[in-house]
């Protein structure tokens, strides 16, 4: 538990092997969950080495775990969750046995499809889900029923639907036809079920959902079910 140059916070070296963000991690340090070199201990602002051996109850940590990244093309009908009590189809019930431990960066919703990420880690996950990144999420949009002008101009200024305040959303109208609309829409937040939650104040329905973009990352080219392993932007 030495201060040195290569030394870091037990804390990050943690989070970068685990599915915990540093605030967590130092929870479970208070909670005696963490050993140093078969010590517990129970304060956060302790750094270690490589030398030191790291247990997160009683498992071990890699030091320098490094970090993965991978981008999905989550298909609807899949939940992303590890597990469900209704047994429903999970993300993980669809992909390969090797990513059974990643994180997901965000969430889709059950009926939802597209861009979804992955990472091993808790700190990066964090990071990227920070509400001060702004990162837009850029959705396709099909809708059933007419959205006109006057609907993207109360999205580019914000609503309040009950309790619930969202913020401006930048809304294109790319095709129509007598039943559907189809729309290109980027948001900064994303509340559960924002887009939907939106339409259906305005007596529409939601019939298709597509996320192609989040922050830097995007969809591109990608399939249904199709994983692919990125570079950290």
């Amino acid at each position: 538990m030495k201060n040195n140059t290569n030394s870091e916070r037990i804390a990050k070296v943690i989070a970068r092997d685990t599915k915990y963000s540093r605030r967590e991690v130092e929870k479970l340090i208070l909670d005696g969950r963490v050993k140093i070199d078969e010590t517990i201990i129970y304060k956060p602002n302790v750094n270690v080495t490589s030398a030191n051996t790291i247990l997160l109850d009683n498992k071990k940590i890699n030091f320098k775990q490094q970090i993965q990244l991978y981008k999905y093309y989550k298909p609807r009908g899949f939940l992303v969750t590890h597990s469900d009590p209704k047994n429903r189809n999970t993300i993980f019930d669809n992909l390969p046995k090797k990513f059974e431990n990643m994180i997901t960066v965000g969430r889709l919703d059950y009926d939802s499809e597209g861009l979804l990420l992955m990472t091993n880690s808790g700190d990066i996950k964090r990071k990227m889900e920070l509400p001060n990144n702004n990162w837009k999420r850029i959705y396709r949009v099909r809708v059933y029923g007419k959205v006109n002008k006057d609907i993207v101009l109360k999205l580019r200024k914000g609503l309040k639907i009950k309790t619930i305040q969202y913020r401006p959303i930048d809304a294109k109208i790319d095709n129509e036809s007598n039943s559907y609309t189809w729309l290109t829409m980027s948001l900064t937040e994303g509340k559960n079920r924002e887009i939907r939650n939106i339409f259906e104040y305005f007596g529409m329905s939601v019939t298709r959902l597509i996320r192609v973009a989040y922050g830097p990352y995007k969809l591109n080219n990608l399939i249904k079910g199709e994983v692919a392993k990125i570079k950290l932007i």
